[in-house]
Formats: structure tokens, sequence, C-alpha cells
């Protein structure tokens, strides 16, 4: 029996913990598009390299931007997707088979048994299951099929690569989502997500990479005809340029991060030698700083960073790639695609968050979030929606304040592991 939280409105809420910032995005899914009705970020705490360290810090994190979030639409979140680290995830591909049964017509439910018989047994010791992403399906003798529901056959096959990652990634997310008094719906990582938000037709006809630029860390992901097959975070992003500059210039990290975000140049051929900017040094004095000085010390650190992030897509294929994509919150530096096309040529994709309500690269998991959940349901023949009918007109109503009903909240361990072979 379907969940009573499965209607026809289709509205999603994605959380994004991140080293630097907790994101969160609430969109609603309609005529094939997402429109984002609120999106919120708040300063991360407890997180290094993308791990929890120190949950307490988090959970008050998390309530800070989900009060802010029920705050501007007049509800109570109650149900999230949320990203989980992407440290030695494991990819494998599996496969499985079942009979048809009674009509022939393949349905929802003959999607998820044979998802389910091609991981049973799959898992490794310590690790456990965040996804099956589909290859193709089989019905019969007929092959290449994507989507096979509704359509007719006496035996169904798949093949899929499995997605994993060491239980304590996922088990210490789930325990701080749950205790902010959140339910997860599911769990994804920075690959799957950046490809959602990215993807195009095209795309998905060719093999390539994605290089997510982050604070603390960078990931490559690699992709087979849009399914992910190999994943690496390298530790260093962001966070390694402002150290630079305060450890040049002799200023806080936090005066290094302003001069990244507001003055620098990510190559020095395209900044102004007579742009100044004035700080004060770590024992008070006032210092002039110009911006090619400035753009020589982060061009240095960008350009490691991506040249690494480039020698990691060699290390985890040797398939030919046929594109690559740059996203992240560092792409947002003056004068990066003019780096970026030094680096990897001008054929480089550098990805911009357009949509309206959420304009800033440091949202593209945020998004790509939402839009994955609704692809993956979409295959598996479910509609599900996040609100049911009485938050449905809450939203709709923002002055009618919602009863805080704490029975609502399932408990988080329990629901997630129950449905998750169907994930």
């Amino acid at each position: 029996m379907e969940k009573s939280w499965y209607y026809l409105r289709k509205i999603y809420t994605s959380i994004d913990i991140g080293t630097n910032s907790i994101k969160f995005v609430v969109g609603e899914y309609f005529n094939h598009k997402v429109y984002v009705l609120a999106s919120h970020s708040v300063n991360s705490k407890g997180v290094k390299k993308g791990l929890i360290v120190e949950p307490g810090l988090v959970i008050e994190a998390i309530q800070e931007g989900i009060k802010e979030i029920n705050d501007m639409l007049g509800i109570e979140i109650r149900r999230v997707l949320v990203n989980v680290p992407d440290y030695n995830v494991s990819f494998k591909e599996v496969s499985g088979s079942i009979d048809i049964r009674d009509s022939e017509v393949i349905t929802a439910s003959d999607v998820n048994r044979v998802i389910k018989d091609s991981i049973y047994n799959q898992l490794d010791d310590n690790y456990e299951l965040v996804t099956m992403v589909p290859i193709e399906y089989k019905i019969d003798h007929e092959q290449g099929i994507r989507k096979p529901i509704g359509k007719k056959g006496q035996k169904l096959e798949i093949k899929g690569i499995m997605v994993s990652t060491p239980k304590k990634n996922i088990y210490s997310v789930l325990s701080v989502l749950e205790g902010a008094g959140l339910e997860v719906v599911d769990i994804t990582i920075t690959g799957l997500t950046n490809y959602h938000e990215v993807r195009d037709a095209a795309l998905d006809k060719k093999d390539g990479a994605i290089i997510n630029l982050g604070h603390a860390t960078t990931t490559v992901s690699i992709f087979d005809e849009g399914t992910i097959v190999a994943n690496e975070t390298l530790q260093i992003g962001g966070v390694n340029v402002e150290r630079d500059l305060a450890y040049v210039f002799g200023i806080s990290i936090f005066d290094g991060r302003t001069l990244k975000e507001k003055f620098a140049s990510s190559h020095k051929r395209f900044c102004q030698i007579n742009e100044i900017y004035e700080v004060k040094n770590t024992v008070g004095e006032s210092i002039k700083l110009n911006q090619l000085e400035v753009s020589e010390v982060v061009m240095s650190r960008m350009m490691e960073i991506l040249n690494l992030a480039k020698k990691q897509i060699r290390l985890l294929t040797d398939k030919e790639i046929q594109y690559i994509v740059l996203t992240g919150g560092l792409t947002e530096i003056k004068a990066f695609k003019n780096l970026a096309y030094e680096i990897f040529g001008k054929d480089v994709i550098i990805y911009t968050v357009t949509t309206l309500g959420c304009r800033d690269n440091k949202y593209v998991d945020a998004l790509g979030m939402i839009k994955y959940f609704i692809d993956k349901m979409e295959s598996r023949g479910k509609n599900v929606s996040m609100l049911n009918v009485e938050e449905e007109t809450a939203l709709v109503t923002p002055n009618n304040k919602l009863k805080k009903d704490n029975d609502i909240v399932n408990k988080l361990f329990g629901n997630f592991m129950t449905n998750k072979e169907e994930k």
C-alpha cells in the first residue's frame, strides 16, 4: 500500500550538507520543469572536508536553516532528500532477471522486483546501498529498453550500476537529520546530483566527466552515456585558495575568503593592476593589495586544482572523454573561464545554475538532488510528493499555520532501511 504522502502535486525538499555551508532548496515539479519555491543557505558547523565530525553542531545548523525555509513557505518541512559523503564510493555492474506474472504487462512492481534481484547479495561488508542506476532493461529478446513499464513480455532483465558507500558515511548523515526532526526520503552522492542538474540529450549519448569545485574538496565523476561509473574526491578546494591568501599577505582566513570572492581574478592576465583592496593584517596594520598580486596567488592554486582534476580523469577511465563539465562554487571567481580554457581547451563546459530562485552554483547539488529523485521515481513508475494534503493547503494559504505533529516523523533508520532495496 502506498504511503499517505504520495500525491499528484510534486513538491520536494533537498539538503546539501557541505563543509562551508548547508544549502536548502524546496522545488515543485510541474510540466517537466522544477520551479524553486524557496532556497536558503546557512554557515556549516561541525563538518570537515565533507564529513560530519560534530553532530550536535550540524543538527543546530540544519534546524536553523529549515526554520528559515518553514518561515518562508508558512509550512513545516518534515521530509527531505540529502547527500551523503562520497569517499570510497563503490560502483559495481550488476544484473538481474524475473518472470512476469499474470497479465504479462510490466508494472512498477515488476521493475522494483528486478532491481532487488540485481542487488541481492551484492553488497560488500561494511557497505550500504545508495542506489542502483539502470543502464538498460531487456524484455524477452528485445534489448536496450530504458522504460519497460507498460510493455508486454514474459521475462524482464536489467543491467545497471550498484552504487554503495561505507555505512559510516550514510549513518552519520541519517543520525543528524533524525536529530533535527526530519525524515530522509532518499539519499544520493555528488556525482549523481551534478549530472542531473547539467544533463541534456547530447550528454546522455556521450562519455564524459563532471568536476565539482567545492569549498574543501573537488569531486571528479565519470559518466558512460549518462550512467555514473567512477568517482573520486580530492582533498583540495576553495579553502586552500583562502589559506594561501591569508599566509602570503598575513591576513585572516576570513579576509582571505573576501579577497577570493570579491576582488581576485582567476587569471592574472584579466586583472587590473591599479585596482586596490585595503585590509588589515593580523597585527592590525592597514595594507594595500593590488589585484595583480592577489590574482597571482589565486591563479597558482587554481591551476593546481584544475590540473589535479584533469589528471584524476585519466586515472578513473581509459575511455575517450567527449565532454568535461566544470561546476561548483569556485567557478564563480572572476575570469574563471579564461583559466579553464587554458587548461582544458575551449570545448570545456562551465555550468552555471540559471534556475530562478537559486541562481548560484553553490546550489548545484541541492537542485540536482531534486531532479535526480524525480527521474528515479518516474523510471520506477512512482508518483511521489513530500507534502500531504493538509501541508499543501497550508502552502497555498500561508496564514494557516500547521500544528506540530510529532507522530508524523517516522523512526528514520527503520523507515530508510525498510525501503532501501527499492533505491
